[in-house]
């Protein structure tokens, strides 16, 4: 039995080791717009870790924002990492965290999914697929009935 000391070697340990990411999704761009965004639901596996970079065949660039919330002014920053807590759901969401792709090689179109690339300090990279969504998509429920 060589091999079996940490758990946490080899892509396949799926057993809660690494960050799941769920429900990733991104709103689709206008024409013209080289500037999109991803969202997504990150659970936290055994240990805490941390988003440090994503990348996508989709955009020339690819950053971690949040938007903080300042005398009722949302002022948008790119950080460096997104701290993933054990066993916690961090969601990056519209107006919240979210990975930012700019340079994008053309419109994200309703229906199109492609992929990002996570880059997590300690359990390394996954590939996560992210359908595109109308851009009237909103995670908000402010009451607008149609």
């Amino acid at each position: 039995m060589r091999g079996h000391g940490h758990g946490h070697n080899g892509p396949s340990g799926l057993g809660g080791d690494t960050p799941v990411v769920s429900d990733a999704w991104a709103r689709a761009t206008p024409p013209g717009v080289d500037v999109g965004a991803a969202y997504m639901v990150i659970t936290g596996g055994k240990q805490a870790d941390r988003l440090v970079g994503a990348s996508s065949p989709r955009a020339a660039m690819a950053h971690l924002h949040v938007v903080d919330e300042q005398d009722g002014v949302s002022k948008m920053r790119a950080v460096d990492a997104v701290v993933i807590p054990a066993g916690q759901r961090v969601t990056l969401a519209p107006r919240s965290t979210h990975v930012m792709l700019m340079g994008l090689d053309g419109p994200l179109v309703a229906g199109q999914a492609f992929v990002v690339k996570l880059r997590f300090a300690e359990s390394g990279e996954q590939s996560v697929t992210v359908t595109v969504r109308p851009a009237t998509a909103t995670d908000e429920h402010a009451g607008h009935t149609h």
